[in-house]
């Protein structure tokens, strides 16, 4: 069975293991990014580390090196930017790595490869349309369509986080207005609970953070929420209200057969699948939503990796 090396480039680790062709992760290993030394040749330098460990794990060539990185990249394998690396700006990631270890190298923005990932081995196989989102500071998205990645004509497809559903909303991050991440992302979720606590709600969260709103985190909020707590259950509800507008448009635009969620904020808080459904329901076409399935990722922690070495066996 062919083998490939993963390598799951992020702000803070780069992971690194080595894959078969059903999915499975023979080793695996993490490494600091050093991003924030503030120079790219460091951190190229931590990626060939990486790559370095999995070769020396390995008793034959592998098929090739998958990597899934942040930023817009092209077919090429050019990242033409990735914000939170340093100068990493029209960077061919593939052609440096491929000509040092004289492998095939497929580089691929890492929320489209977790897609590919969940529709080759997780909770999309089998399926022939999927989206596939990741929640966390920001919102990432990815789609499969009739069995093929969507990557659009820039290569920057499938901005899901900056798709509006208010036009007259507040200002997001990008500058744009009323995008679904400021509703969502991170910081506007424990916005909500800090809101509440000053409007002198009764709520876990604020003896969950020991009295100290910098500690409010979606997790904490999550653990409220366990508890029956009142005001978190309303913040997942909200939550999954703005998620399921987002997705009753694009119901509508692809009528995909499976929405899967992932990222750690979507962890263990059903009430927010439940309303993210209810809502697709209630308004997107109804010959449309009437079958759409909304899950939870099912690669976990290691989606990264396992999904940059599917990269190596696209059908």
């Amino acid at each position: 069975m062919r083998k490939a090396i993963g390598i799951d480039i992020g702000g803070t680790y780069i992971k690194a293991g080595i894959t078969d062709e059903n999915g499975n992760i023979l080793t695996k290993q993490q490494f600091p990014t050093m991003a924030e030394k503030g120079s790219r040749d460091i951190v190229l330098q931590q990626i060939e580390t990486a790559i370095e460990f999995a070769m020396g794990e390995l008793d034959e060539p592998p098929a090739g090196i998958g990597i899934g990185t942040p930023g817009v990249v092209d077919n090429e394998g050019v990242v033409f930017e990735a914000p939170n690396l340093p100068d990493w700006h029209n960077l061919p990631l593939k052609k440096i790595f491929s000509e040092k270890y004289n492998l095939p190298v497929v580089v691929e923005n890492d929320v489209n490869s977790i897609t590919w990932g969940e529709f080759l081995y997780g909770a999309g196989k089998g399926y022939n349309t999927i989206i596939c989102i990741t929640l966390g500071t920001g919102v990432g998205g990815g789609i499969v369509k009739d069995g093929k990645l969507i990557r659009g004509s820039r290569y920057s497809a499938v901005e899901i986080g900056h798709i509006p559903i208010e036009y007259k909303g507040p200002q997001c991050k990008c500058g744009n207005y009323g995008c679904v991440e400021r509703f969502v992302g991170r910081d506007y979720i424990v916005e909500r609970a800090v809101k509440a606590i000053k409007e002198g709600k009764k709520t876990f969260i604020y003896e969950l953070a020991e009295g100290m709103t910098e500690n409010i985190t979606p997790k904490l909020i999550s653990v409220a929420y366990k508890k029956g707590d009142r005001v978190a259950t309303d913040i997942w509800i909200d939550v999954g209200v703005c998620l399921g507008a987002l997705f009753s448009g694009l119901v509508n635009l692809l009528n995909p057969e499976l929405i899967v969620i992932g990222g750690g904020i979507s962890q263990n808080v059903e009430v927010m699948f439940e309303t993210i459904e209810k809502t697709i329901k209630e308004r997107a076409m109804r010959i449309l939503a009437e079958n759409v399935k909304v899950v939870q990722s099912s690669l976990g922690t290691d989606a990264g990796i396992i999904s940059a070495g599917a990269l190596l066996f696209q059908k």
